[in-house]
């Protein structure tokens, strides 16, 4: 796989405070699970066992 570097150019960048964006932050992990999922880099039972290691931590802070 070819490395591609990426350069940002548009405005700074929010900083997401994790209580006021938990959900947003949540649904980005979900969606890196299932991303490396699908590109074989995980299996489902994996990927099951972060996202529940997720919704742990997401209760207990």
């Amino acid at each position: 796989m070819k490395h591609r570097e990426f350069v940002y150019v548009g405005e700074p960048v929010p900083e997401l405070n994790e209580r006021e964006h938990a959900a947003f932050l949540m649904n980005m992990q979900r969606s890196i699970l299932f991303s490396l999922e699908k590109r074989n880099l995980l299996t489902a039972s994996q990927r099951e066992r972060c996202l529940l290691e997720l919704e742990k931590c997401a209760e207990n802070p």
